[in-house]
């Protein structure tokens, strides 16, 4: 279920409904049939009634019987009288029905006649047979009934064709067919006017996803549900106070920084006044890892890191270089795929080496003796791999380690301990690329972080 959108839940629950109001139609339908064509169930609505009609006429005033068949004649049944008795050659004679007719009127003559259609015969339980529970012969619904009155006269009840107390038939068709029918008529128009109603909000969605907090989206126009008008309203709203926020903060980043780095300026200017040379080579180095520090931060904290531009960026040739810088250092460093053809992103080459040059440079200080480095292209992405030897990520630590200001390594020492912000400057660039980063574990135990670009196509 948690694959299926609203118009497919909304779908599920109509369809739902429908198929439970097609099973109860049908089975009342089949109960109504049972009820009304075997005669030894707990109701007998048919042979009740002709059982008290011959009753009444029987005993009635002559003059007073057209008013009674009238009054007794239905839906269910049409009693007349006649001279004499009807054709009954295409009727089947049924002494079952017979048998509970007699019981009924009280009336021990051969005077009453039950037939039943080939069409209404069925096999089931009654007490003709109490070992097995089930008839030896066929046994059929009262189709007609006739009864000789005292004056000579035959009394005809005759079972109306098609009749359902409970259940009418339409067109010749049971009901529960037609209900069928309206069910799938009613969700094809509920799926036509939900995905009407609907459609504003694939389209809110997209301009969501689009929206990176440098301008709003522009607005959608006012069509659906007043509760969707309002949602695109509310989103763009927000929007623009997001907008808003943003503007603020790079306008207050900018004054700090201004004003650290006059202060920073002045102190290094008072640092090279110092005549001990030691004293002075420490101080001005304190200061520029302050001013290091300062400006990562803030360019972190502007988001500076993911104003990237959309050129063409050679993504092996970034890698072979900043490895070779690192080579050319003494590290003890390799790199497969740098010959690879078709390995280009849409991107920023400036942003992107500084990702490169994060993770290689973590792995030469982390790692034990080697660091290993591939450039891979395997349909429309591209991958940089860059794998230690060194103590690796703990798992639990994988996706919190690109968060600012954590480290792995919790040491304060210049050689190993760091800002804590490279990682997350990282992630930062790789996703205003439209890639992804992640860490896991190498073959040697130590870490392997991958880095997956959109290719260009």
């Amino acid at each position: 279920m948690g694959r299926v959108g609203l118009l497919g839940r909304i779908m599920l629950v109509l369809l739902g409904a429908l198929s439970l109001l097609v099973v109860a139609t049908f089975g009342i339908d089949r109960w109504q049939r049972s009820q009304e064509h075997w005669p030894y169930g707990s109701r007998f609505p048919r042979l009740d009634q002709a059982a008290g009609i011959m009753a009444l006429l029987k005993d009635a005033d002559p003059a007073q019987r057209p008013a009674i068949l009238r009054a007794v004649s239905g839906e269910a049944l049409k009693a007349e009288i006649l001279d004499a008795p009807p054709d009954a050659t295409a009727l089947i004679r049924e002494p079952v029905l017979e048998a509970r007719l007699h019981r009924l009127t009280g009336d021990s003559t051969d005077g009453i006649r039950a037939f039943t259609e080939s069409d209404m015969l069925y096999r089931g339980k009654g007490p003709a047979d109490a070992g097995t529970g089930t008839w030896h012969r066929s046994i059929g619904g009262l189709a007609e009934a006739t009864y000789r009155l005292p004056d000579g006269r035959t009394l005809v009840i005759s079972a109306i064709k098609g009749h359902h107390s409970l259940m009418p038939w339409l067109l010749g068709q049971p009901l529960s067919l037609w209900v069928a029918v309206l069910g799938v008529a009613v969700a094809g128009l509920v799926t036509v006017g939900a995905r009407h109603e609907l459609a504003p909000l694939p389209r809110l969605t997209e301009a969501v996803s689009r929206f990176d907090g440098r301008a709003a989206e522009p607005a959608l126009a006012p069509q659906g549900a007043p509760e969707i008008r309002r949602l695109a309203q509310a989103v763009q709203a927000m929007q623009e106070r997001i907008v808003g926020l943003m503007g603020e903060r790079s306008m207050l980043i900018g004054a700090i920084s201004h004003d650290l780095k006059t202060y920073l300026t002045r102190m290094r200017l008072r640092a090279e006044g110092i005549a001990e040379p030691e004293r002075r080579a420490r101080l001005v180095e304190d200061l520029d890892t302050m001013t290091a520090l300062i400006e990562t931060a803030l360019g972190f904290a502007r988001g500076t890191a993911a104003e990237v531009g959309r050129s063409p960026v050679d993504l092996a040739d970034i890698v072979a270089v900043e490895v070779a810088e690192h080579a050319a250092q003494g590290a003890h460093i390799s790199l497969t795929g740098e010959e690879v053809p078709d390995a280009t992103v849409a991107g920023d080459a400036v942003a992107l080496r500084r990702v490169v040059a994060n993770l290689i440079g973590n792995a030469v200080k982390f790692g034990h003796s080697s660091v290993a480095v591939a450039v891979t292209r395997s349909g429309s992405a591209c991958q940089v791999v860059v794998e230690d030897d060194g103590p690796g990520i703990p798992a639990a630590e994988r996706s919190v380690v690109f968060s600012p200001y954590y480290r792995v390594e919790r040491s304060r020492n210049r050689r190993t301990g760091g800002t804590g912000l490279g990682l997350a400057i990282a992630r930062q660039i790789a996703e205003a690329h439209g890639g992804t980063i992640v860490a896991e574990t190498a073959m040697s135990g130590g870490a392997r972080l991958v880095v997956t670009l959109p290719a260009l196509a």
